[in-house]
């Protein structure tokens, strides 16, 4: 939506006298039929995407169970995402740059209805408390959606430390997405700093006075989270044009008068500003109420719940389940036998492994030269779209399930599979094992959701602190007899990260 409509809707209209110079409060003026005409539509306009307009919102909020509450649902209710008229399905996911359409979409929608609005209301002489009080809505969904996106980054769960697999994929193979939250990830601080980018202009627009500091903020964070996504392929482009065009809208009642205080050196009369006025107590005590009970849910209850989960082991990209102890790190395998039969290390055989990585959890992942079906969808996104009937495999919606697993008291880490295995075209394999320390045997499933059908029965011994031995049944129902001898590998992208820049 473009600055001239919301400026225009901007209460300029309303005569202003110096309280200063005559002593006088400010007097209320009539609007003119243009900034009117302007306002209906800018009011619709921030309505219609202020206000959740898909079904499975209402059936996700209502269907809550509050004892089994996380910081899924409380992500799920503020990030919900910009209106979806039209669903354009591309390679860049259901937020690629053609759906930028429903913006204007809704813009159309919002223009009808502000001519329709214009023929039927000729008494008004202005609207001040509508544009009052569609401020602040457009403020608090700013506010608690900034608040909501910050604390995935200030408790570091959305761009997480690259996984040991990652770090022995080859740039080539990672999508744009996974190699730039990836190379964040690597920055625990950087990565704290950018989720209190976005948390204080969300704390600074719950608050009145401060609340075009905080939306012009927001504008700009959010701007460039857009440019950035649209450079990465992230996803979220569409969502975070979204928040920047309500950003402007708050910003833009104040940014003209800031504009000509600073820019052009002029005095500033004082405007007439309409503001409720609650005569009644229980007006008063309702008003508080509400105010203090949705701050406390969506900044201290919804911050303690990010860091409930950060800190006891549930982080939505992480698996939760122990690896087999100290069994983290690079293997080379040095030998390999299919069927009994000693296979050669080759660089294009389909079946034999060339390496093997543990994980702190209980991932084992090999390279090996046989293709996957690529699982496109990387990290957790609430709610994308309206339903899941139509979804193609370009618009994998269920990211996750580990929270749903969670609840249900079964082991989430195979929900927790996206960030592993997600946005990589390569040819490591990734499989969750259950460990029988007794009997030394590992239960493989394969993590890729295209590939979930893949099993594997292992035994394992461990001769020395250095090698493992695995022998038992692949995938193909072929027995295969693997050792692997732990090599002490650095990453130069960690080592540089970790080690302190000298000056020159």
């Amino acid at each position: 939506m473009s600055t001239e409509v919301i400026d225009a809707a901007l209460p300029v209209a309303e005569k202003t006298a110096s309280h200063k110079k005559t002593g006088k409060s400010p007097v209320k003026t009539r609007w003119t039929n243009n900034q009117k005409v302007a306002f209906r539509i800018a009011f619709l306009y921030i309505l219609l995407l202020c206000i959740p307009t898909y079904e499975r919102f209402y059936t996700h909020l209502f269907g809550l169970e509050f004892s089994k509450i996380t910081y899924h649902d409380f992500q799920s209710i503020v990030a919900f995402w910009p209106p979806q008229i039209i669903l354009i399905e591309s390679e860049e996911g259901v937020f690629g740059i053609f759906n930028y359409i429903n913006l204007f979409l809704v813009l159309v929608i919002a223009v009808a209805g502000g001519l329709i609005w214009t023929a039927l209301d000729k008494k008004s002489d202005n609207y001040s408390k509508l544009y009052y009080w569609i401020r602040v809505l457009a403020r608090y969904r700013l506010a608690y959606g900034m608040i909501g996106w910050g604390l995935k980054k200030a408790f570091p769960m959305q761009m997480v430390y690259p996984t040991q697999g990652m770090l022995n994929t080859s740039f080539i193979d990672f999508a744009e997405k996974k190699l730039y939250w990836s190379h964040v990830g690597v920055s625990f601080n950087y990565t704290v700093f950018l989720g209190f980018a976005e948390i204080i202009p969300g704390l600074l627009l719950l608050h009145r006075k401060t609340s075009v500091l905080g939306a012009a903020l927001a504008a700009v964070v959010t701007f460039n989270i857009c440019i950035a996504n649209h450079a990465y392929d992230a996803g979220v482009a569409v969502p975070a044009a979204y928040f920047c065009i309500i950003g402007i809208f708050i910003a833009s009642y104040d940014l003209p008068k800031i504009w000509k205080l600073i820019v052009n050196e002029k005095d500033i009369l004082q405007p007439y500003r309409y503001y409720p006025t609650f005569p009644e107590k229980w007006q008063r005590y309702l008003r508080t109420a509400l105010k203090f009970t949705f701050n406390f849910i969506f900044v201290p209850l919804a911050a303690a719940a990010w860091a409930y989960g950060f800190f006891n082991v549930n982080n939505y990209n992480i698996p939760s389940t122990p690896g087999i102890a100290q069994t983290k790190g690079y293997y080379n395998v040095t030998e390999f036998r299919l069927n009994n039969k000693v296979i050669p290390y080759s660089p294009e055989d389909p079946v034999r492994w060339q390496d093997a990585i543990f994980e702190d959890w209980s991932t084992l992942s090999y390279k090996t030269n046989r293709g996957a079906i690529a699982d496109r969808m990387i990290g957790y996104s609430p709610l994308r779209v309206k339903g899941d009937k139509k979804n193609s495999k370009l618009n994998q919606v269920n990211t996750q399930d580990s929270d749903k697993l969670s609840k249900e008291k079964k082991n989430r880490d195979l929900g927790v599979t996206r960030w592993e295995v997600g946005g990589m075209a390569g040819d490591r394999r990734y499989f969750f094992y259950k460990a029988d320390t007794v009997k030394n045997i590992l239960y493989l499933q394969n993590k890729n959701k295209n590939h979930k059908d893949e099993t594997q029965i292992l035994h394992y011994t461990r001769p020395g602190a250095t090698r493992i031995i695995l022998s038992g049944v692949n995938e193909f129902k072929d027995s295969v007899y693997v050792v692997l001898d732990k090599q002490d590998k650095k990453y130069p992208l960690v080592e540089g990260r970790q080690t302190k820049m000298k000056e020159f």
